[in-house]
């Protein structure tokens, strides 16, 4: 998918939307809210342990009560980065705007030949606009990092009699404790401009449950 708009009013760091009020195009791109790719996979899986399964399935106690009966069950989501704008602290314009768009450095690569949380985007392919003069480049031209995430359980039923049953359920909340960066500092004349210091996930959270069903 792809959105567009020319003012997502989310309160970022775009600045004022639109930048030039006399020229509403200059604003026209991706929305802020624009996710390009996105999957999510669910998946349950009932282990082949215990009686009536194809293996250990002898109806001995120990495959009716420890090996048998346990189901693994998974989430999966994984999306692309969402857009930001590159922008700077002030402005020059004399239209008492608080700030604007960088300015495009002709010929320079706007991400470094390998991304990390200390540069994100190459901070010397934008420039502070000249005075009297809005930034020149376009709302929402870079991509912050992809979101993936996996959270997966288990659970086993135990028989306690005809009409009773007890359920254990271990489930796991991102499961490989992957952390999910925010967008990039992208105001080009302040400090760690370029850098990635912000999660927006919790780490790995567990938590078990009981349930008699009966």
């Amino acid at each position: 998918s792809h959105a567009f708009d020319n003012s997502s009013f989310d309160g970022g760091a775009d600045g004022p939307i639109p930048q030039d009020p006399t020229n509403r195009n200059a604003d026209w791109a991706s929305s802020d809210s624009d996710i390009h790719n996105r999957v999510n996979i669910y998946g349950t899986y009932e282990l082949p342990f215990g009686p009536g399964k194809a293996f250990l399935n002898s109806n001995s106690l120990l495959n009716r009560t420890v090996l048998g009966g346990w189901q693994l069950n998974g989430i999966f989501a994984g999306q692309s980065g969402l857009p930001f704008t590159v922008t700077t602290s002030g402005t020059a314009t004399n239209t008492g705007a608080s700030s604007s768009r960088a300015n495009v450095v002709p010929g320079a690569a706007p991400y470094p030949a390998k991304k990390s949380v200390s540069e994100w985007f190459n901070p010397a392919a934008f420039s502070v606009p000249t005075a009297y003069n809005w930034g020149n480049s376009a709302r929402n031209i870079l991509r912050g990092p992809d979101e993936i995430n996996l959270d997966s359980s288990a659970e086993k039923k135990f028989p306690i009699t005809e009409g009773a049953t007890l359920l254990f359920r271990m489930e796991l909340f991102n499961t490989f404790n992957h952390p999910q960066l925010q967008i990039p500092a992208g105001v080009i004349n302040a400090s760690g401009v370029g850098s990635i210091t912000a999660t927006s996930n919790i780490a790995r959270q567990m938590q078990f449950t009981l349930r008699l069903t009966f």
